[in-house]
C-alpha cells in the first residue's frame, strides 16, 4: 500500500477552515435546515428571474419565435380546463348570490357585487389554479426530465443557452397567457352571473348590466391583470426553478412536480391578497358599492 506524500501548500488543505464565512454564510449555516432549503430556493429563483431578465433586454432576438409556439401550447392545452374551471365556479357562485340578494329583494344588484366576485377573486384564483396544474407541472416535469437525462449538461458542451432556449420562452408565454386567460375567464363569469340572474332569475339584462358596467372601475381592470402578471410570472420561475434543479431520478422529478405545483398553489393565495389590499388602499372609491 502506498501513501501520497506529496505535500500539499496549506492555501489547499484548509481553505474552506480559514476563509471566514460572510454575513449571508453564517445565517445559512445557524439557521435549521427547513429555513436554509426556503432560502435556498428563494435565491436561486430570484438569480434566475435576474438572468432571465438580463438575457431578455440584452438580446431581445431569438427567442420570440419559440415564445408564440408555446403560447400556442398553452392555448390548446388550458383553454378547456380554465374554461371549466372559472365557469363552473362563477356560475356555482353566482346562483347563491342571486338566491341571497333576492331574499333581500335586490335581484338587480348581483350585476354590482360580481364585479368585485370575478375580477378581483374568482378569475384570478381559478386561472392560477389551472395554469399551474397543467402548464407548470408540464414544465417542471419537462426540465426536471433533461436534467435527469443530462440533456442540460449537454446544451451546455454545445455552447447552447438552456435557459434562453428553453426557460425564457416559457415563462413569457406562461405571464402573457395568464393575463389573456384571465381576461377570458373574467367575461366567461359575468356571463355565467347574467344566465343566473336573467335567464335562471327574474332581472332584466338591462337593470344587471347597468349595475355591472357602472360598477366596473379602470383601477379594477388594471389591478386584476397586474395580479395575473405577477402570478405567471412566479408559476413559470418556480417550475422552472423546480425544474432544473431536480435531482434523485425519477422520483426526485416527482417531487419537485409536487413541491411546484403546492408553491404555485400557494401564491395564488399570496398574491391575491397582497394586490387587493394594495389596489383597494390606493383606490378607497372601489369600495363604494354603486
Amino acid at each position: 500500500m502506498s501513501v501520497d506524500t506529496e505535500a500539499r501548500p496549506a492555501s489547499e488543505d484548509n481553505s474552506d477552515i480559514t476563509r471566514p464565512l460572510t454575513l449571508s454564510g453564517r445565517v445559512m449555516h445557524k439557521s435549521p435546515s427547513g429555513v436554509r432549503r426556503v432560502l435556498v430556493d428563494v435565491g436561486e429563483g430570484g438569480q434566475l428571474l435576474g438572468y432571465l431578465v438580463k438575457t431578455a433586454i440584452k438580446e431581445p432576438r431569438g427567442y420570440w419565435g419559440a415564445t408564440r409556439d408555446e403560447m400556442y401550447h398553452m392555448l390548446r392545452f388550458c383553454w378547456l380546463p380554465v374554461t371549466l374551471a372559472v365557469g363552473g365556479f362563477s356560475f356555482l357562485i353566482a346562483n347563491y348570490a342571486y338566491d341571497l340578494v333576492s331574499l333581500l329583494g335586490a335581484g338587480n344588484r348581483l350585476g354590482t357585487y360580481f364585479v368585485f366576485a370575478s375580477l378581483r377573486e374568482i378569475s384570478p384564483f381559478a386561472t392560477g389554479m389551472a395554469v399551474a396544474g397543467v402548464m407548470g407541472t408540464a414544465m417542471t416535469a419537462d426540465l426536471g426530465a433533461r436534467k435527469i437525462r443530462e440533456e442540460l449538461d449537454a446544451f451546455t458542451v454545445l455552447g447552447i443557452d438552456a435557459i434562453r432556449t428553453l426557460v425564457l420562452p416559457r415563462v413569457i408565454a406562461i405571464t402573457v397567457m395568464m393575463v389573456g386567460f384571465n381576461i377570458l375567464g373574467s367575461l366567461l363569469g359575468m356571463s355565467m352571473a347574467m344566465i343566473s340572474a336573467t335567464t335562471l332569475g327574474t332581472t332584466s339584462p338591462g337593470a344587471f348590466l347597468g349595475n355591472l358596467l357602472g360598477s366596473m372601475t379602470v383601477p379594477e381592470l388594471v389591478g386584476t391583470n397586474v395580479k395575473c402578471m405577477l402570478i405567471g410570472l412566479f408559476i413559470g420561475i418556480v417550475s422552472a426553478q423546480k425544474g432544473l434543479t431536480a435531482k434523485g431520478g425519477a422520483e426526485g422529478v416527482g417531487r419537485a412536480v409536487n413541491e411546484a405545483v403546492v408553491l404555485s398553489f400557494a401564491a395564488v393565495w399570496v398574491f391575491n391578497f397582497i394586490v387587493n389590499a394594495t389596489m383597494l388602499g390606493l383606490n378607497p372609491e372601489m369600495l363604494i358599492s354603486r
